[in-house]
């Protein structure tokens, strides 16, 4: 026993000697010239593994190294890379400060495999000022700083950026320089991806978590080789790349809403839920019964306020002498949150001496209680074959479960059931809903770049896109009571209940290619040639099922008291669905082929990228053969032709001033050409086959100042053309719910105004921005009035020319931050 604990003592006393002889290298690595730290530089030693990357403040800090000669290298993109040989003593840290130089590019030569740390604010700022076109670049150590969880929550720090919400009341959809969503596209990776909206072309931005992202570029301009469906601008996703050393992070918070301090958060059964509607589970033709129905989902519980969750980590790593490099990252969110709301519904008011002004006919006080459960899953895989060929492979996939309760409480103003005589009376219907909305979006992406010679880069993609939107067993339940002039009231009776069962899929399959050439012209300068082209076949389908429920009549033909959801009766008034001849059915496609040639001409302060892109679009759709209403199939095509020049002019190492103009179009969803109505909260929408895409000039004018790394001031000013806007019009208004179609209404313009500030007071900083936007369209408005003498018993309408600004345009965006930085 002794000889044991004497050995173990001895080998306790060698490794604390062996551990106390190891030695450190410390220091500060900052730009030579602006003598600016810099952040995200690697440092290593030569032909050892680890190493470190420097802070915010550019220090790094490289410890238990055994005592000896090394040589020390320091890479840093846009820099060139510092070699030099030091001695580490025993017991003793080191210390190496080191001044870099920019690099100036090869006017002769393309290369591929700078790397550097892209999550940086630093990176970013560099970023803006060498990008040929006008964009703002979101870095994630920008967005760790913040409270931001998701992509929706960070883009509303980017200028002229405010965010739409979903129909789960939360901020989703980019509005882009007060441009609704739709003039607006998204991109994952630098491609754009299929939407599980059946409403839209883009994906929520909310399922984004934000800590899956390297960084959020807005682009503002277009450049050739960029997709043109995009008046607003461009949302670019960059998902995590494969680190230089290895990477492990884990996140996690809790926390909750505060809403649910005030009242309740209203629950419901979510495994009551049916999955499958009736006809899926027993077969076309199939005769409900109200048995086949539950009931559960439809009985709202109160609850204290749910406790939020998020949870998320990372890993990555490169291997076989960094020819390999991979990473991970997941990202899980449990949120809870609710909405109070009041939805107002008109009419036009024809009661004597009224007139037929519109006036609101019945208040509906809505309160919204959601939870939704994000998951997403980021991974890439990298092959270095050597200096001049790589290729990867991209896998994003984006879950969301949503779940969501609303309670309405709609009140008539004038009229209703048994009319109004005074506040307080009249007919009351509680129309209370329940349903679960699943949501994924999987992107495949296998890239390659290529040097083919000193002067010419090839590079290729392939991308394969799925999303899918499940709303399974969608229920409502109406009852109505009526308040007399006594302000007594009648029970509540059973109204109507429904339950829908909708699926929708969008798929792209994209493949894109593009050559470039490069070479010097003398005296610092060069000139870039490129050309490539982009195929994207874009499928999409709904499918709907609805079946309607209407109360038992008593013995005597009348309604039985709603006492709750258990012991109501009721019959099932279409016994075999929708399914079979529901207009909300249709398939539908469109195809993409886009061609470019651009050239890029660098002179010693100045810069333009110009060139021609070509796109030629073919859309189509079938519906279900039993709508003889409608055209059950057609299709349309057209082509764009689009130019573009970006003009940069370097006033300082620290400033620019950028001119542009460009071309660009925004196409109609898929769902807005099919003649069919899809139904929506309080509007439904019937397509328009003969709706034309819009088509827009654009120009810009930006100054931009990068006092430091991290700082920044834009100063800059737009003007678009809109030819052929998509608004929606208003068809029809039938119970207080409207129906809508997408139209074009002659030409819109839009102008703005927009600065961006940031500046750091040592650890703490100050960041904000300011856009103001006016747009203006004059569109036909139908008025109503009586004649002179208001004696008229039915109205006078004339229709006259209306001036009001684009739907959905944001006026004035404000947006300020207090950071704190210390990333030690």
């Amino acid at each position: 026993m002794a000889n044991k604990i004497y050995g173990l003592l001895i080998f306790i006393f060698t490794a604390s000697v062996v551990f106390a002889q190891n030695a450190g290298l410390k220091g500060q690595i900052i730009d030579k010239k602006t003598k600016e730290p810099l952040s995200g530089a690697y440092v290593h030693f030569d032909d050892k593994k680890g190493g470190a990357i420097t802070d915010a403040f550019g220090q790094y800090f490289i410890s238990n190294v055994l005592p000896g000669f090394y040589k020390v290298k320091v890479k840093y993109s846009g820099y060139e890379q510092f070699k030099a040989e030091i001695e580490l003593t025993v017991n003793s840290t080191s210390k190496l400060n080191i001044e870099l130089s920019e690099k100036v590019e090869s006017i002769e030569t393309v290369n591929i495999y700078s790397k550097a740390n892209t999550e940086s604010e630093t990176s970013s700022r560099r970023s803006e000022k060498n990008a040929a076109n006008i964009t703002n670049v979101l870095s994630a150590q920008a967005m760790q700083r913040s409270p931001d969880i998701n992509a929706a929550n960070a883009l509303q720090r980017v200028s002229a950026v405010t965010l739409q919400r979903n129909s789960g009341s939360d901020e989703a959809y980019a509005i882009i320089r007060g441009l609704e969503p739709r003039y607006n596209n998204t991109l994952i990776n630098g491609v754009k991806v299929a939407s599980p909206d059946p409403a839209s072309r883009f994906i929520s931005l909310s399922i984004v978590p934000s800590d899956l992202l390297e960084k959020i570029e807005v682009s503002k301009s277009l450049t050739p080789q960029m997709e043109g469906d995009a008046i607003g601008g461009t949302v670019n996703l960059v998902f995590k790349d494969a680190p230089e050393t290895q990477y492990f992070k884990v996140n996690g918070s809790l926390g909750y809403s505060a809403i649910f301090f005030n009242r309740k958060f209203d629950e419901f059964s979510h495994g009551a839920v049916q999955t499958k509607s009736v006809t899926e589970k027993f077969g076309a033709g199939y005769t409900a019964h109200p048995g086949n129905f539950s009931r559960a989902n439809l009985d709202f519980v109160k609850k204290n306020a749910p406790l939020t969750s998020l949870l998320g980590f990372t890993y990555g790593h490169r291997y076989f002498k960094n020819k390999l490099g991979f990473i991970i990252a997941d990202s899980y969110q449990n949120q809870y949150y609710g909405t109070n709301s009041q939805f107002n519904i008109a009419q036009l008011d024809s009661r004597p001496g009224k007139g037929y002004q519109p006036v609101i006919s019945d208040v509906a006080n809505r309160t919204y209680s959601t939870q939704q459960l994000n998951n997403g899953l980021s991974a890439h895989i990298d092959y270095r074959f050597n200096d001049k060929n790589k290729i990867g492979l991209d896998n994003v996939f984006l879950y969301t479960y949503i779940a969501q309760s609303r309670l309405s409480i709609d009140t008539s103003i004038i009229g209703g059931n048994g009319g109004r005589v005074g506040p307080g009376t009249g007919a009351v219907f509680n129309d209370n809903r329940s349903g679960i909305q699943e949501q994924s979006v999987e992107n495949l992406k296998l890239h390659g770049t290529h040097v083919l010679s000193n002067h010419l880069l090839f590079d290729w993609a392939g991308v394969y896109s799925n999303a899918i939107q499940k709303s399974p067993d969608r229920a409502q339940v109406s009852t109505n009571k009526l308040i007399n002039p006594d302000f007594s009231s009648t029970p509540d009776y059973l109204y109507a209940v429904s339950r829908i069962w909708q699926k929708s899929g969008n798929k792209d399959v994209s493949v894109l290619a593009n050559l470039a050439y490069k070479t010097g012209l003398g005296k610092g300068s060069s000139i870039e040639i490129k050309a490539g082209g982009l195929y994207r076949h874009s499928t999409r389908y709904n499918s709907q099922n609805e079946y309607k429920l209407r109360p038992t009549p008593t013995a005597t033909g009348g309604k039985s008291p709603f006492i709750d959801i258990y012991s109501v009766d009721w019959l099932v008034y279409n016994v075999t669905g929708s399914l079979a001849s529901d207009k909300a059915n249709y398939t539908a496609y469109e195809n993409i082929a886009a061609g470019y040639g651009q050239v890029k001409i660098a002179l010693n302060n100045f810069d333009i990228t110009g060139g021609l892109r070509v796109e030629g679009t073919e859309q189509g759709y079938d519906t279900h053969p039993v709508v003889l209403d409608i055209r059950s199939n057609a299709k349309k095509t057209y082509t764009d032709a689009l130019p573009s020049i970006q003009l940069k002019f370097k006033l300082t190492d620290k400033s620019n001033i950028r001119a542009s103009y460009f071309k660009s179009i925004s196409r109609p969803a898929l769902y807005e050409l099919v003649p069919t109505p899809t139904f929506g909260e309080s509007t439904d929408v019937t397509g328009n086959l003969d709706v034309k895409h819009s088509v827009a000039d654009n120009y810009d004018i930006r100054y931009e100042l990068f006092p430091k790394n991290e700082e920044q001031l834009f100063i800059g000013a737009f003007y678009k053309n809109i030819t052929n806007p998509i608004e929606f019009a208003l068809t029809s208004l039938v119970s207080g719910q409207a129906n809508t179609s997408p139209q074009n209404f002659g030409t819109a313009k839009v102008t703005s105004a927009e600065i961006v500030y940031s500046k750091y007071f040592g650890k703490i900083g100050l960041s904000g921005n300011y856009t103001y936007t006016y747009s203006k369209i004059s569109t036909t408005k139908i008025y109503t009035s009586t004649d002179a003498s208001g004696g008229v018993t039915s109205p006078i309408t004339a229709v006259k020319l209306q001036s009001r600004p684009l739907q959905g345009q944001t006026g004035n965006v404000v947006n300020v931050s207090l950071l704190y930085k210390n990333d030690h």
